[in-house]
């Protein structure tokens, strides 16, 4: 524990935010911190701050310069940057190629790769996706019962990324149980350690992909990559593969645990869920509801690059930082009754997506994707039941929450949409 004398006694908290006693109570310690000490020095793992409140998180979040991202231990400013403390970065994984950046290159990155990610280029991919979502409930529809993660959250946003990348279709299930199993498993696990093993394979898969690429340019986001250059450089390997690993980790699992979130409760709220099916017209409002409620990317760390006050806290250059994204969508003092789902809660400033220069580039994305998976459930199996005692959630990942199973049972139906209430416009 490191403890600092410049830090008051109210201020410093020990709570371990890797420990399944904090993932299953975090609501109401997080409450308490707001309330108490909304940044706090928290003395677990080498000591650093933890932000909770709306404010202050907002605050660090839209200061990149005092407040950096990027990962770089013993770097040339004098500033040890590092990733989130206490989650060792397994070896051969390479960095986020925009998630760990700063700087003129990360914004010249972000502008060239807007136009992909744009609301009007993600609507064009709507019926894809709807597609995607209707085949993969067709093929349990007959059953009366299927996973809801494992046979339609994981797959569908897998196979959506891999279009988007321009990658092979049916290599989606590789990618989808690597990042899910990252993610869902604990790190001592036989199934966390052999995803972890096939991280070199696939780094090396896609380096061949994009080469291939390099010789027949297509529409896709690889080829641009390719092609892409800063102060007049092409991208090395090393940083296309940066890139690319962080734009398939984004849209692999992030949209499959907010799915899943929503489907688990809406599955155990059927109030709710009749609301939602009696009143289409709130499905966008509601989609936001759910990515606030839920903020399935957690918290995020950052290094503070000079020394600097922050809600009467004196934070030195080199303290590490965690933002929780969750904490501040649930403060009292921007939302009220945060703790409720409002289904047309307006205005919802949430911050799911972050905020300020690292905000999510594939937001728009990532809120259709969501939007649309869930409104075919509803369409096609509108009175599923959940498995309760069934289902996985993620323990002990303080960067992201999600389910690794959600079992439902249904009343059995016909392959096909024939019936079923389903417009391609918004």
């Amino acid at each position: 524990m490191t403890t600092r004398p410049d830090v008051s006694a109210d201020a410093a908290v020990d709570f371990d935010h890797h420990s399944d006693d904090y993932n299953l109570n975090e609501l109401a310690i997080n409450a308490d911190l707001r309330r108490k000490c909304p940044v706090a020095w928290n003395t677990n793992y080498d000591g650093f701050w933890f932000l909770s409140s709306y404010e202050a998180v907002s605050q660090a979040a839209r200061d990149g310069d005092t407040f950096a991202h990027k990962y770089e231990p013993n770097a040339e400013d004098g500033v040890d940057y590092q990733g989130e403390m206490g989650v060792p970065r397994p070896e051969g994984q390479p960095a986020l190629g925009i998630g760990e950046i700063d700087g003129p290159y990360h914004l010249a990155l972000r502008h060239a790769l807007a136009p992909f990610l744009s609301p009007g280029a993600v609507q064009t991919l709507k019926p894809f996706m709807e597609q995607k979502a209707h085949e993969f409930l067709d093929q349990k529809i007959a059953d009366g019962h299927m996973d809801l993660v494992l046979d339609y959250a994981s797959p569908v946003p897998a196979i959506l990324t891999m279009k988007l990348m321009g990658l092979p279709l049916d290599n989606w299930h590789l990618y989808a149980n690597l990042f899910h199993s990252v993610m869902a498993m604990p790190q001592d696990s036989d199934e966390y350690l052999n995803a972890i093993s096939q991280v070199p394979a696939m780094m090396q898969e896609v380096i061949e992909y994009a080469a291939a690429k390099r010789a027949k340019p297509e529409d896709d986001l690889t080829s641009f990559l390719i092609q892409f250059e800063f102060d007049g450089q092409r991208l090395t390997d090393e940083q296309l593969l940066n890139i690319l690993w962080n734009l398939i980790a984004g849209g692999v699992d992030t949209t499959t645990s907010q799915t899943a979130l929503t489907l688990l409760h809406l599955g155990t709220h059927p109030q709710l869920r009749q609301q939602l099916i009696d009143h289409p017209e709130l499905y966008r409002a509601a989609t936001d509801e759910f990515l606030r409620y839920f903020s399935v990317n957690q918290t995020l760390s950052r290094t503070v690059t000079k020394d600097v006050e922050l809600n009467g806290q004196h934070l030195r250059k080199n303290d590490k930082v965690v933002i929780s994204w969750l904490s501040a969508n649930h403060d009292e003092k921007e939302f009220e009754k945060p703790d409720e789902i409002i289904l047309d809660r307006t205005p919802n400033r949430h911050l799911a997506f972050g905020l300020g220069p690292h905000r999510c580039i594939g937001s728009h994305l990532a809120r259709l994707m969501s939007e649309v998976m869930v409104r075919a459930v509803l369409e096609r199996i509108p009175d599923y039941q959940v498995d309760v005692d069934n289902v996985h959630q993620y323990l002990g990942n303080p960067s992201m929450t999600g389910l690794g199973k959600l079992p439902v049972t249904f009343t059995p139906g016909k392959t096909g949409r024939t019936g079923t209430r389903h417009d391609t416009q918004g």
